[in-house]
């Protein structure tokens, strides 16, 4: 349950709230929590942090994904000359 991410206080004082009290809290924290999104947007530093962290990911990212792109293609060609449908005469899919 998500009360041991609350604060002790919280929880105590919520235990005994009527159901117009919880809504009005509820109300409350979905406004706060709208705020705080638009304030993350907003937030330039943030923002730029994470283009930063983007840019400098960029590179990591390429040489991941031509890796990945080997490694999909290599396996492709294992599983081409297994079956026989390439170099059929290169003796890799002769039977001992």
């Amino acid at each position: 349950m998500s009360e041991s991410k609350l604060s002790q206080s919280f929880v105590d004082n919520a235990k005994d709230l009527n159901e117009d009290e919880a809504m009005a809290l509820l109300v409350e924290s979905e406004q706060k929590l709208r705020a705080i999104k638009e304030e993350r947007a907003a937030d330039e530093k943030l923002n730029a942090a994470k283009n930063i962290a983007k840019d400098l990911a960029a590179g990591y990212n390429s040489a991941m994904n031509y890796e990945k792109a080997k490694i999909n293609f290599l396996l492709d060609k294992i599983a081409e000359i297994q079956d026989g449908s390439v170099n059929p005469h290169s003796g890799a899919n002769d039977e001992e």
